[in-house]
């Protein structure tokens, strides 16, 4: 049960609290019609339109920091990653004490799979902005997913923990943080037949599984994989 519960915390908190980040970019620009059309367009996830505007609105007024924000989520949503990066890091440029950018580059980065940066920029969110708590849960992640550091992981989610005690899943991710500390629980390296979902699941029977798995493959009958992961929840579908 403990297990499950942990698997569930993951599953339904991988993303917590980043749709208040699209929310929090309102109102810091005197805008005109064609930006704000843009952003109304983006909050009705018209990004094909918003897209086409906000391009309009960078050849006009190439100093406006949010409209290369907004671009950069939209380029994020479609997974382009690379062009969501630069742009991320134009708005920096302009305000080098957003948070929020900061924090959207470590979703980039972590999405690339390069742990140090996604960490590093997560860090830097909330040491701007201290709102931003969930920046812990999600270095967290990067330590599970990237780098198989359970106690970096657990260091992380503590973390958060001690700073969002409001968090209405706080049970939840504690009960998570004791089965990482379990000696029983080995997290399968990278490449392994098991993913980090079952591994999650099956707690303390990891590597009896994982032997047994590999044992099924070999003999022809491999059991279906889980098909919820973490990376595939790890989007703001709230931009």
């Amino acid at each position: 049960m403990r297990a499950k519960t942990a698997i569930l915390v993951l599953l339904g908190l991988a993303l917590c609290g980043t749709a208040a980040l699209a929310q929090a970019k309102g109102g810091e620009h005197d805008a005109d019609d064609g930006f704000k059309k843009a952003t109304a367009y983006f909050y009705e996830r018209k990004f094909e339109m918003a897209e086409i505007l906000l391009q309009e609105e960078l050849k006009k007024n190439p100093e406006n920091r949010l409209a290369y924000s907004y671009l950069g989520d939209i380029f994020f949503h479609k997974k382009r990653l690379d062009g969501a990066l630069e742009l991320y890091k134009k708005a920096l440029e302009l305000d080098p004490k957003s948070a929020e950018e900061y924090f959207r580059l470590g979703q980039i980065y972590y999405y690339k799979k390069e742990a140090f940066p996604a960490i590093q920029n997560f860090e830097r969110a909330y040491a701007l902005d201290s709102k931003i708590k969930f920046s812990h849960y999600h270095i967290g992640l990067a330590h599970l997913m990237l780098e198989r550091d359970k106690q970096g992981t657990i260091a992380s989610w503590e973390k958060y923990l001690s700073i969002a005690p409001e968090d209405p899943q706080y049970e939840k991710i504690r009960r998570a943080i004791e089965l990482l500390k379990d000696p029983n629980f080995v997290l399968p390296p990278v490449g392994s037949e098991i993913s980090i979902e079952e591994a999650l699941h099956l707690g303390g029977a990891v590597l009896r599984e994982t032997d047994r798995k590999a044992e099924d493959k070999a003999a022809g009958h491999e059991s279906k994989k889980t098909k919820t992961k973490l990376e595939d929840i790890y989007r703001d579908d709230g931009l």
